[in-house]
């Protein structure tokens, strides 16, 4: 300890901010030296672990006045100090089965912060001169907004922000949520919870600076807005149910791993689709379809497309096998506006050929007006040009 005492201030704190936040104050017990050094710390971790054994839990909470039942008034009166001593990360982490965490008004107004992160039983009761002039990362984890206006103020309210995480599993974070952030790079939104009716649920993004994008909406419901304008886009992840209200034609290559299951997607998520194609595929010049080597589900619900749009079923490559004969049959079964519906086999020597099309012409047809079609793949078919 005497030669570290021998070190100069600066590197003894660049130390000190590799360590814990408890291992770090509780070096003011070393000596005079070491009694305020702590405080010049520029990062605090403050974090309530479920986790952590009695006897370590009981060693942070004698260090750092924070429990497993801290309170507002905790929580404020470390964030005054972090604030005074100029810190520029901030971790909060607080778990309440009775009362809400209200963060102090000081920290919307801390020039010096830099990154934030916030989880569990904070709720944002954001003012309305929220500044946060210096604030790049910013992440909230299950967090609550007092309302709206307060997710609108706190995003508005950090002008230089790249990195945002929203975790909105298991809270009431408004259901209108409104990104809208010009120099946003990351942005990461987690969505698993839902209350009361999907249809009020809207995330917009508006981000022009944008490189980094992940959404998971584990719901699948609601609505998703993005900015038509992204130049600066690299790597985009999206797992929620995008409409395609305007698509009226689709051709799908019946080839990919999983296939039908896009397919199901897409006509859930196409309702004014009126024609529609699986083609065949091209790999290594050699014109191939995919067996479907798994159970096919048919949708949760009849499809919108199918009830009242679409009018053209082509499906070229057909193979016959079980679960394309239901698929087939779920769609003439259902598509009540169909006018021309035809297949196309694949197997140059099929024996099944003449079975196949009897079968084909059997399914039963929700119009009456469905033309049916059926023909073997010429030869020259299976080669690309």
């Amino acid at each position: 300890m005497d030669m570290m005492s021998t070190l100069s201030d600066d590197l003894l704190l660049k130390i000190l901010s590799s360590l814990p936040t408890k291992d770090v104050v509780s070096t003011m017990l070393l000596s005079k030296r070491w009694k305020f050094l702590w405080t010049m710390v520029p990062t605090l971790d403050f974090q309530n672990d479920f986790e952590s054994s009695k006897d370590d839990y009981a060693k942070f909470r004698q260090h750092l006045r924070l429990g497993w039942h801290s309170t507002t008034d905790d929580i404020t009166t470390w964030i005054k100090i972090a604030v005074a001593r100029r810190v520029r990360k901030l971790k909060i982490h607080c778990y309440s089965d009775d009362d809400d965490i209200f963060l102090p008004s000081c920290l919307y107004t801390y020039n010096n912060l830099e990154v934030l992160k916030l989880g569990n039983s904070i709720v944002l009761d954001v003012p309305e001169d929220v500044r946060l002039p210096s604030l790049k990362t910013l992440h909230l984890l299950c967090v609550e907004f007092r309302n709206e206006e307060s997710a609108r103020r706190l995003l508005s309210g950090c002008p230089l922000l790249e990195e945002f995480v929203l975790d909105k599993s298991e809270n009431v974070s408004p259901p209108c949520f409104y990104l809208e952030v010009p120099s946003l790079q990351r942005l990461s939104i987690l969505d698993t919870y839902r209350e009361g009716n999907d249809s009020d649920v809207k995330v917009v993004i508006k981000t022009p600076s944008l490189k980094y994008l992940n959404v998971v909406d584990k719901c699948d419901s609601g609505l998703l807005f993005l900015s038509e304008n992204m130049p600066d886009m690299v790597v985009a992840n999206i797992q929620h149910r995008v409409e395609f209200n305007q698509l009226v034609h689709l051709e799908l290559c019946a080839s990919v791993e999983k296939w039908c299951e896009l397919l199901n997607w897409m006509l859930e998520s196409s309702p004014k689709l009126k024609v529609l194609k699986l083609n065949k595929c091209k790999l290594h010049r050699f014109v191939y379809a995919k067996h479907i080597e798994y159970p096919w589900g048919k949708p949760s619900s009849v499809p919108e497309c199918l009830l009242f749009h679409l009018n053209t079923f082509e499906w070229n490559f057909y193979n016959g096998c079980g679960e394309e004969k239901k698929m087939v049959a779920y769609i003439l079964r259902h598509a009540k506006r169909l006018k021309n519906a035809k297949i196309s086999l694949w197997d140059l020597d099929c024996e099944d050929e003449p079975h196949i099309f009897t079968e084909w012409r059997s399914f039963h047809r929700a119009s009456k007006l469905c033309q049916l079609l059926s023909e073997r793949e010429p030869r020259s078919n299976w080669y690309e040009s």
